[in-house]
C-alpha cells in the first residue's frame, strides 16, 4: 500500500516538473525588448475607439455577474 503511493507520488512529481517549462507564452525576441509595441498599441486602442469598448464590455459583463449573483442569492432565499 505504501509503495502504491511513493510510487503515485514520485509520478505525479515527474508530470508536473516536466509540464512546468512547457508554456506556450509568446516571447520577445526584439534586442531592445516589447515594451514600444505595448505602448504602441495602448496608444492605438485608444485613438481607435477600441479601449472604450473593451471597457464598456467588461462593465456590463460585471453587471451581468452581479445580476446573476442577486438572482441566485433570491432563489435560494425562496428555497428556504
Amino acid at each position: 500500500m505504501i509503495n502504491h503511493i511513493v510510487v503515485g507520488t514520485v509520478l505525479a512529481m515527474a508530470a508536473l516538473l516536466t509540464s512546468a517549462g512547457q508554456n506556450n507564452a509568446l516571447a520577445c525576441t526584439k534586442t531592445a525588448g516589447c515594451v514600444m509595441d505595448v505602448f504602441h498599441d495602448d496608444y492605438a486602442m485608444k485613438r481607435d475607439g477600441r479601449m472604450e469598448e473593451a471597457i464598456k464590455a467588461g462593465r456590463a459583463n460585471v453587471e451581468a455577474f452581479r445580476a446573476l449573483q442577486a438572482a441566485e442569492k433570491a432563489y435560494y432565499a425562496r428555497r428556504r
